[in-house]
């Protein structure tokens, strides 16, 4: 979801995203903001963020992707090159998603980290995997599939 973009000037919208979870409890549905997407992708489309996935395996655990630090929103700025880039978090509830703990996968990177996707899981291991590198636009890009193994 975007924030605050209503009536700024063109190249100033897409600037702060968020990230929502909601979870039906059998006769209505929570819905909270869970963290800071960040900024958009790149201009000319909004409303594009680095993604958010929800492991089908476990509704208390979510993956997202974003350039902002997720309970802050400060800038996630690279000690490695001082540029900032969207990074890849695992973040859990224990609460229904009232609160969350959040672990960085990735962190301090040269590259962005985007779209994370979890797939369905086969026995006592699943993944996380994402697009690694560079994205300038839908149809400029140099990006390599990227992932780790998660152990259940």
């Amino acid at each position: 979801m975007q924030k605050g973009g209503a009536g700024l000037p063109e190249k100033e919208h897409g600037e702060d995203h968020r990230y929502r979870y909601a979870r039906w409890d059998g006769s209505r549905w929570h819905d909270y903001e869970i963290a800071y997407a960040g900024a958009r992708l790149y201009a000319g489309e909004n409303d594009y963020t680095g993604n958010i996935a929800l492991d089908p395996a476990d509704p208390d655990t979510v993956y997202i992707s974003t350039n902002a630090d997720p309970q802050t929103g400060r800038p996630l700025i690279s000690r490695r090159d001082g540029r900032r880039h969207w990074e890849i978090f695992r973040c859990t509830t224990s609460d229904g998603g009232r609160s969350w703990h959040w672990i960085a996968l990735t962190r301090d990177s040269t590259f962005d980290n985007i779209r994370p996707v979890v797939p369905v899981p086969e026995g006592a291991q699943g993944a996380v995997l994402w697009l690694q590198g560079v994205y300038l636009s839908y149809t400029n890009y140099d990006l390599d599939v990227v992932g780790i193994v998660l152990k259940r």
